[in-house]
C-alpha cells in the first residue's frame, strides 16, 4: 500500500465551458506556460492520454528535470498527470536524485455558465528527508498551483492578452 499525501487542493472559477478549459489544458506547453519550470520537450497525443513531456528548472546549484505523462484523461472532465522529478547538481547529469512520484489531478466541473477547475497535487511515498527539505527550503507548492490556475484563467478568459 502506498502512502499518498495531498499537498495542494485548490480551485478557481473560469468563465468558459468545461470543454474550453479542458482543451486548453491538453497542451502541456500552455498548461505550464509561465511556471518556474518550463517545458523543454513534448510529444502530444490527440486525445491527451499518453502525452509525454519534460520540465526543467535551474534554481541556484540545483537543476530539476521532471518527466511527466498524461495517464488518465476523461474528455471535458479530468486530466491526471504522473510526474517523476529528478534533481542534479547543475550541469552534472549522472543518475541524480529521483524524488517521490507526484500526481497532478485537474478536474473540470460546470458551474453556472463557467467551469470550476480544481488542481490537486499528491505525492506518493515521500521519504521523510524530502518532507523535511520541503519545510527547510520553504517550498510552497500552494503558491505555484495558485499562480498556474490564475494564468490558465487569464489565458482562457482573455486570449488576446495572452497571445
Amino acid at each position: 500500500m502506498t502512502d499518498v499525501i495531498t499537498r495542494v487542493d485548490e480551485s478557481i472559477y473560469i468563465d468558459a465551458s468545461p470543454h474550453a478549459v479542458y482543451a486548453y489544458c491538453l497542451d502541456p506547453r500552455r498548461l505550464f506556460d509561465g511556471d518556474p519550470k518550463h517545458v523543454v520537450e513534448s510529444e502530444l497525443k490527440e486525445e491527451g492520454l499518453g502525452t509525454t513531456f519534460s520540465l526543467q528548472r535551474v534554481a541556484g546549484p540545483i537543476e530539476e528535470d521532471d518527466d511527466l505523462e498524461y495517464v488518465d484523461v476523461v474528455p471535458d472532465r479530468r486530466i491526471e498527470i504522473a510526474m517523476r522529478p529528478t534533481m542534479h547538481v547543475l550541469r552534472r547529469h549522472g543518475a541524480g536524485h529521483v524524488t517521490a512520484p507526484y500526481s497532478l489531478i485537474h478536474v473540470f466541473e460546470r458551474e453556472g455558465d463557467g467551469t470550476q477547475m480544481t488542481l490537486k497535487v499528491q505525492v506518493h511515498d515521500q521519504p521523510l528527508f524530502e518532507r523535511m527539505m520541503d519545510r527547510l527550503e520553504g517550498r510552497s507548492p500552494e503558491r505555484m498551483v495558485h499562480s498556474r490556475l490564475a494564468r490558465v484563467k487569464d489565458a482562457i478568459e482573455h486570449p488576446a492578452a495572452a497571445a
